[in-house]
């Protein structure tokens, strides 16, 4: 039986799985950022074929979490029905210096404790609902990318005709 998270997450796409492949838009941007296949897809489809060309991945058989990321390059279209794991995960692996430079592609809630965990980085916010893989429609969600790495112009550069490109400044004090 899928759980609550998952059935409203699926409720009007037709997409009864927790499975999100990546847009074929954003794939092909990822694609250029990073010149060629990412090194490292911990929530891939496919080790044969693949949504986000990729080095190495993980499967959901494989559980990403359950391994430690090491990697120049990498890109996380996570479980989205599981954000209150992956997103911290990703972060703790970016913090801990096993991955220079990491793209997620998010649902976008504000509201919750794992969004807190990435809230410092460069963000976009998707201007319209995507549509992912074979689904009949657009998701009922917002949708974000998230970079964590030295560069955040280019990241805007290459992803910002998405949305709306956010530069998290610290709050000055006024004390």
């Amino acid at each position: 039986m899928p759980s609550a998270s998952l059935k409203a997450l699926t409720a009007t796409t037709g997409n009864r799985t927790d499975c999100w492949n990546t847009p074929q838009e954003v794939v092909a941007k990822v694609t250029e950022y990073f010149g060629g296949p990412v090194e490292l897809d911990p929530c891939s489809n496919s080790h044969d074929a693949p949504n986000v060309p990729c080095l190495r991945c993980f499967t959901e058989a494989d559980d990403g979490l359950a391994h430690q990321w090491n990697a120049n390059s990498v890109f996380v279209n996570h479980p989205y029905s599981d954000s209150k794991n992956w997103i911290p995960y990703a972060r703790r692996m970016f913090d801990e210096g096993n991955v220079q430079e990491m793209i997620l592609l998010i649902k976008l809630d504000v509201s919750t404790k794992w969004y807190q965990s990435i809230a410092d980085r460069p963000w976009i916010a998707v201007s319209k609902r995507l549509r992912f893989g074979d689904s009949k429609g657009a998701a009922p969600f917002q949708s974000a990318l998230f970079y964590l790495g030295p560069d955040p112009g280019r990241f805007f550069k290459v992803f910002g005709f998405l949305g709306h490109c956010y530069l998290n400044l610290p709050v000055p004090d006024t004390n």
